[in-house]
């Protein structure tokens, strides 16, 4: 039976000099909860990929498809014309001419180059790109359609072009911008983006919003499924050492394997909140979940949500990023006002001596010694 979905609402913070706090409203699935608390920036973390997809992934992928359609001025209509056009010449995937867009948004707002004087250096076309990068010719560079299939398809082995990679598609924004050489900061991927959905929209209404979802490859861990799909992602976080700490994480690749014994599992709810905390942390770091598992009364004992009732229900975290967590600083708040907005109510957090409380909607609170984060579900309703 599969784990109920925990939906997730992920604040990412903006700033000019940090590019890896670019705006992104995370789609996850459709689902989004609306936390109760203040939003607190953060940044996800992606584990995966290349060190381009890591400096991009936090980028604008998905411009919300509800935002409204502008006009566009004659000079900016025939040149999203001719990107279109040409982008459609290479190839039937609409993404080609969103990317091609953005890139011409964020190099130039869609306007063409005009200079009297050019020479080897001068950006030209609605690229801005030059004749010494390696490009083309002027006159290439100047024509808005060969100009788009340079920088879709490439110049050459030193001059790849945004489709020259195979998983270009899979890219997010900023990795396609990055490809071609424009090294622009989130704000302005962000607005580049949205000038290009506003400009399809436009052009060529009749595209989905399916059909221009990009970033796939910066997906984050999935938080659905059983439990022994839950364990085998969290041991892979395991494996690529994002999830330390003590020998009860062996539990969870007992799990993974279907080799836990009885009192030894861990409640999936528990496995989500793992999941979550990974997709917005580089490294969670946990020292305690089944207690009963290894006959363990410390602390509250046979009363404990780490042993009650087969024992399994609750995880500590004992630091977040490398850095210990008291329950009160500034990572504990900023994981558990993420998490309040998508456990079930009941749910439980210690440290409540460690903290002034921000006010919890889901999360009921108690004391506990402020050296970690524990969190329990063993007296919260079932699901959402």
């Amino acid at each position: 039976m599969a784990a109920p979905m925990l939906a997730v609402k992920v604040v990412l913070a903006i700033g000019p000099k940090k590019l890896l706090g670019g705006a992104l409203a995370v789609m996850l699935g459709g689902l989004v909860a609306t936390a109760a608390l203040p939003a607190i920036a953060i940044t996800l973390f992606v584990p995966t990929g290349s060190a381009l997809r890591q400096a991009h992934c936090a980028v604008p992928g998905s411009v919300p498809a509800e935002q409204p359609t502008g006009p566009l001025v004659v000079a900016e209509q025939i040149l999203v014309s001719a990107i279109v056009g040409a982008a459609a010449a290479i190839t039937p995937e609409p993404k080609a001419k969103l990317a091609a867009l953005t890139a011409a948004y964020a190099a130039s707002n869609m306007t063409d180059s005009t200079t009297d004087t050019i020479t080897d250096d001068t950006p030209l076309g609605v690229y801005r790109r030059t004749v010494r990068g390696g490009w083309g010719t002027a006159e290439q560079l100047q024509d808005t359609a060969t100009a788009t299939g340079l920088i879709l398809t490439g110049t050459g082995e030193n001059r790849p072009g945004i489709m020259s990679d195979p998983s270009w598609i899979d890219e997010p924004a900023g990795w396609w911008l990055s490809t071609i050489g424009i090294h622009a900061e989130a704000p302005t991927i962000a607005a580049a983006e949205a000038s290009a959905r506003n400009a399809l929209a436009v052009v060529e209404p009749e595209l989905t919003d399916e059909q221009l979802t990009v970033g796939a490859a910066c997906n984050y861990l999935p938080i659905d499924g059983d439990n022994r799909e839950l364990a085998l992602r969290l041991v892979g976080a395991m494996d690529e050492g994002r999830l330390v700490g003590s020998d009860y994480l062996q539990q969870l690749r007992n799990v993974a394997n279907g080799t836990a014994l009885a009192d030894c599992g861990i409640d999936s709810r528990i496995m989500q909140i793992l999941l979550v905390a990974l997709n917005t942390f580089e490294q969670v770091a946990v020292s305690d979940l089944n207690r009963r598992c290894t006959g363990s009364l410390e602390g509250a004992g046979e009363n404990s949500s780490h042993y009650r009732d087969g024992g399994g229900m609750a995880v500590d975290i004992y630091a977040l990023n490398g850095s210990s967590v008291t329950g009160g600083d500034g990572l504990s708040l900023q994981l558990l006002a993420l998490l309040d907005s998508v456990v079930p109510p009941g749910s439980r957090t210690g440290q409540s001596n460690c903290r002034n409380s921000p006010g919890f909607t889901h999360f009921d609170e108690f004391e506990d010694t402020c050296n970690h984060v524990h969190i329990d579900v063993a007296y919260a309703n079932p699901g959402l």
